[in-house]
C-alpha cells in the first residue's frame, strides 16, 4: 500500500491505495546469463518458462532439469537437459517496459490453417470474464492481462505490467499444466503489436482479440500468417482487422 494525493475538482485528500509493483528478473540458462525482464513479481516461473518457449531455446518442460526463482534477488536460474548456444541479437520491442526477443523473424513462422471461429457474444463475455479474474488489475489499475480460451471458459489466466509477459506467462502456465494452446483464442487487454502477434503464432492461436487496437505491422503478419484480429472488443462491439474466424453475423 502506498499513500498518495488525490484531487478532484478542487477536494484534496490523501488516500491509500495498491500501486503496480515491477522488478527486473535476471534469467541464468545453464550458467550464463540470458537476459533480464522487467516484470511483475508474481507466477515468475511460468514467465521464465513461456519466455524460454517464444524463444525457442525449449521444446517443453521435459527439458528443464532445474529452474530456481528467487523473486528477492530477482533471478531465475534454468538449468537444461542438454547443452544450448543462446542467441545475441537482441530486439527492442514495442512492449512497455521495453521488450526483448532474439527470434521475431516472421519467416520462421508457417501460416495457420484452423477451422475455429466463434461469435462476437461468446468472445465478449470471454473477455469479461478476463476482467472478472483480474484481481492485479482490480487492486491497482494500470497492469495487463491475457488469458487462453476455448470460446467457452478460460483455460490459463495471467497479468502482467508488460503485455508482452502477460502471454509469455499464460503460455508457460499452458506448458507447466499440460494445456495444449494451438488452435485456441488469445485474449489481451494490451495492444497488439508485431511482437504480441507473433507470440500468437509461435502458439499456433488462430484469433487474437484485444481491448485495445492493433499495429499496421500486426495486422500484416497476421493476413501473412492466417491469424483473425480482433480490437476494441467491448462486450459485442468490436472491429476485424484480419481474418474471418468471427462470425460477425452471428448471434449468441
Amino acid at each position: 500500500m502506498r499513500t498518495y494525493v488525490h484531487l478532484k475538482g478542487d477536494r484534496l485528500e490523501e488516500v491509500k491505495g495498491e500501486i503496480v509493483r515491477e522488478q527486473p528478473l535476471t534469467v541464468s540458462v545453464n550458467g550464463a546469463r540470458f537476459v533480464t525482464l522487467l516484470c511483475s513479481p508474481f507466477a515468475l516461473e511460468a514467465l521464465v518458462v513461456g519466455y524460454l518457449w517464444m524463444e525457442k531455446i525449449i521444446a517443453g518442460t521435459h527439458e528443464i532439469a532445474g529452474l530456481t526463482v528467487s523473486e528477492v534477488d530477482g533471478r531465475a536460474d534454468v538449468v537444461l537437459t542438454h547443452a544450448v548456444e543462446l542467441p545475441t541479437e537482441r530486439i527492442l520491442t514495442s512492449g512497455c517496459g521495453g521488450g526483448i526477443t532474439f527470434r521475431i523473424d516472421p519467416r520462421l513462422f508457417t501460416r495457420l490453417a484452423s477451422a475455429r471461429r466463434i461469435t462476437p457474444a461468446r468472445l465478449g463475455a470471454r473477455m469479461k470474464d478476463v476482467f472478472q479474474q483480474a484481481s492485479h488489475y482490480r487492486a491497482s489499475r494500470g497492469i495487463h492481462g491475457a488469458a487462453l480460451t476455448d470460446g467457452e471458459r478460460l483455460l490459463v489466466m495471467a497479468e502482467d505490467v508488460g503485455r508482452h509477459n502477460a502471454v509469455d506467462k499464460v503460455k508457460g502456465e499452458a506448458l507447466l499444466r499440460g494445456i495444449p494452446t494451438r488452435d485456441r483464442i488469445l485474449l489481451s487487454t494490451g495492444r497488439i503489436s508485431s511482437e504480441m502477434l507473433l507470440k500468437a503464432a509461435r502458439m499456433e492461436v488462430p484469433i487474437v482479440a484485444s481491448r485495445t487496437s492493433p499495429t499496421e505491422m500486426a495486422i500484416g503478419l497476421a493476413e501473412q500468417l492466417g491469424i483473425t484480429v480482433v480490437g476494441y472488443l467491448r462486450g459485442e462491439s468490436l472491429n476485424v482487422y484480419a481474418g474471418d474466424a468471427v462470425d460477425v453475423g452471428a448471434a449468441g
